[in-house]
């Protein structure tokens, strides 16, 4: 039987080689683990280097003393960091995940989330040089192993991250409705339990991992996030994300979706799960086109008029819809595999937007036009484009007339074709007016671009982990760094809509001052966030300080920066 071990610490002496060809030789201090069942490394001190004939220790040369500058100076770049800072202080964003996490992992999160919203597609590795110019919330400064080492521990204890989305649940402006989106991250890794080939939505053939995030309609913030195996369906997705909003305060809510999770057999799931959704369908559905043609004649009336935009009209149908599917299990007398018919109530909202409708009638006849004149003046049908000669198969009637060729417009085909121009369809299983369906799903359209964004500002196109636990810590420090972007690119769109704009103040209404906001409007309009956070990128502020006394400078700017960083509210007007 081995003997039991004392605990005691044990002393070494180690010699290691050194690239000059010198033996350096080190006392070594271990002590024995009994949970890890191996020696631990306490500490270790130089002692010196073995001498030429191995009899001795010699001394080594004493470490060189940083000289004393009389004059030190720092040089560090403030304007972009100054409207992150804001945007982490405004959202609360960062006092949430202070909240949730002890204050060295909160401000290594943070500091990821600030570097890649400064830094678009940009690799994390890059934070070490970068932080050199810019200060960020952990100041003993970001390596890329210590930024791996987070994202491992964030993945292998959740806990930060179910906090994070509780405080974050418990902001939302509105808890009765929320957006729901999905997203493939694709990897090449080999190893990732969660990377399966299913669906590709950036179509690179890739095994992918899925994302999917829930919003708050009113403010468009993210408010948790479920990853998921790449190859299970959006809808069970969604289902299983929808256990997590009970424990966030947030039980059952209205699941406003786009149009990729329509089908009957999602519809199906929603009603048998009783969740509660609104989304997008297809006008060309055998059991919704039938309810188009009913209400297109009325649908115009000034009573359907939505007076949020004239143009638009809305009119609800309810509808009681027949589902077939084959049972999965036995239950009571339905055996597994039999043919089950089941009838659910519906709504179908049904939207005319007749700006859209004479947009796309416009160009149809353009095209139409474009094609008649190509053989009227004497081009052969077979040199046309295939799209073409479908054109002119549809729409245009010809006739050789004495020798002449006469092309004309079949109308009948034209009007049947432009009829249901402008319209398209909302689903629900929720009672409600068609005004308040378009409303929730207006709102949902705002975070459609959502996604784009975060592959793109947040490094997010593949993976980069080599294990589950730190994808999830990844996955984590994005999400925190797309609520940055969100919460800026609303109060961009705030601060847009609100210049050159009369507001009944004789100091602002005046002609000098919308000159001022258009300018700023038209150079605001030609910029990306990318390219703002560039542009303010550059200034720097220098401190020098000398035996005489001490400066601090910053790199001059101009009125329009001044105004937009008043007007958005990082300066004090």
């Amino acid at each position: 039987m081995p003997r039991k071990a004392s605990g005691e610490p044990k002393v070494k002496r180690v010699e290691r080689l050194q690239s000059n060809g010198d033996i350096y030789i080190y006392e070594v201090t271990t002590r024995y683990n009994p949970e890890k069942r191996y020696n631990e490394h306490v500490s270790s001190k130089l002692l010196g280097k073995k001498s030429p004939d191995g009899t001795g220790i010699l001394p080594t040369r004493p470490r060189k003393t940083p000289g004393t500058n009389e004059t030190a100076a720092v040089r560090r770049t403030v304007g972009a960091m100054d409207i992150l800072e804001w945007i982490g202080r405004e959202s609360g964003i960062d006092d949430d995940m202070l909240s949730s996490a002890d204050i060295g992992t909160a401000q290594k999160v943070i500091s990821i989330a600030r570097f890649w919203m400064a830094n678009p597609d940009k690799s994390i590795r890059r934070i070490e040089e970068w932080q050199i110019s810019h200060t960020l919330p952990y100041r003993e400064g970001l390596s890329e192993d210590t930024c791996y080492s987070l994202m491992k521990d964030l993945g292998q204890d959740i806990s930060v991250s179910q906090k994070y989305f509780q405080y974050r649940a418990s902001h939302a402006a509105s808890k009765s409705s929320v957006a729901v989106d999905s997203t493939t991250i694709s990897s090449y890794s080999e190893y990732l339990n969660d990377v399966r080939f299913g669906y590709n939505k950036d179509g690179n053939g890739l095994a992918t991992v899925k994302m999917l995030t829930l919003f708050c309609l009113n403010d468009h913030q993210p408010i948790a996030f479920s990853r998921q195996p790449g190859n299970i369906p959006d809808v069970i997705s969604v289902l299983n994300a929808l256990r997590q909003l009970s424990v966030l305060g947030m039980d059952r809510p209205l699941l406003v979706l786009d149009g990729g999770f329509f089908s009957e057999d999602n519809i199906l799931a929603f009603v048998h799960s009783h969740t509660k959704f609104l989304m997008r369908g297809q006008l060309d559905g055998k059991w919704i086109f039938p309810e188009l043609q009913a209400i297109a004649p009325q649908i115009e009336r000034p009573s359907n008029a939505w007076q949020d935009s004239p143009e638009m009209y809305c009119m609800t149908r309810r509808i009681s819809h027949q589902f077939t599917y084959e049972r999965q299990r036995t239950r009571g007398d339905v055996a597994k595999g039999s043919i089950t018919v089941e009838e659910h109530r519906l709504y179908l909202h049904f939207i005319l937007d007749t700006g859209r409708a004479r947009l796309d009638t416009a160009v149809l006849m353009k095209e139409i036009q474009h094609v008649k004149q190509q053989l009227v003046n004497g081009v052969e049908l077979s040199l046309l484009t295939k799209p073409e000669r479908r054109i002119a198969d549809r729409f245009l009637t010809q006739k050789t007339i004495r020798g002449r060729l006469s092309v004309t417009l079949n109308d009948k085909a034209i009007m049947d074709e432009s009829r249901y121009y402008g319209y398209f369809v909302l689903v629900s299983n929720e009672k409600m007016d068609a005004f308040r369906a378009l409303r929730e799903y207006r709102l949902r359209e705002l975070t459609e671009e959502g996604f784009r964004i975060d592959k793109q500002y947040n490094d997010a196109h593949i993976t980069r982990s080599k294990t589950t636990g730190s994808l999830e810590g990844r996955f984590f420090c994005q999400f925190v760094a797309y609520g940055y972007e969100v919460f800026f690119q609303k109060e961009l769109n705030r601060v847009k809509s609100s210049l050159a704009v009369p507001t009944g103040d004789p100091s602002h209404d005046s002609s000098e001052t919308f000159k001022k906001e258009k300018a700023l409007l038209n150079w605001l309009k030609g910029m990306s966030v990318a390219k703002l956070f560039d542009w303010f990128d550059a200034i720097q502020e220098t401190t020098v300080n000398t035996n005489i006394g001490k400066a601090r400078w910053k790199t001059e700017t101009i009125e329009r920066d001044r105004l937009f960083l008043t007007k958005l509210g990082v300066l004090r007007g």
